[in-house]
């Protein structure tokens, strides 16, 4: 019956450290997967507040050329420049009179 008992506390230990290995290895992907994760979604955030930025000076421009007084003789005289912080990033607008 002793015998028995010494040789599962070898085989015990052997199969603690394979368990503790692939737990390693499992923990290691997991990890880069969400730094990886996490990466992307910052790229994929800047650039959506990239594309809502442009859309909402598009749509300035088209409240000034609908409600300004004005701006729409001054657009006709020329392409008119200007610049508006919009979501923290300044964004330049050209409004030019379509021919």
């Amino acid at each position: 019956m002793s015998t028995t008992l010494h040789n599962e506390r070898g085989s015990t230990l052997v199969i603690a450290l394979v368990i503790m290995g692939v737990a390693v290895l499992l923990i290691g992907s997991f990890l880069y997967y969400v730094s990886t994760s996490q990466r992307v979604t910052t790229a994929a955030q800047a650039e959506l507040t990239d594309h809502y930025s442009a859309d909402a000076g598009v749509e300035h421009a088209i409240w000034r050329l609908t409600e300004e007084t004005g701006f729409t003789q001054t657009v006709a005289s020329g392409p008119q420049s200007y610049t508006l912080e919009i979501n923290g990033q300044t964004v330049v607008i050209t409004v030019s009179e379509a021919p």
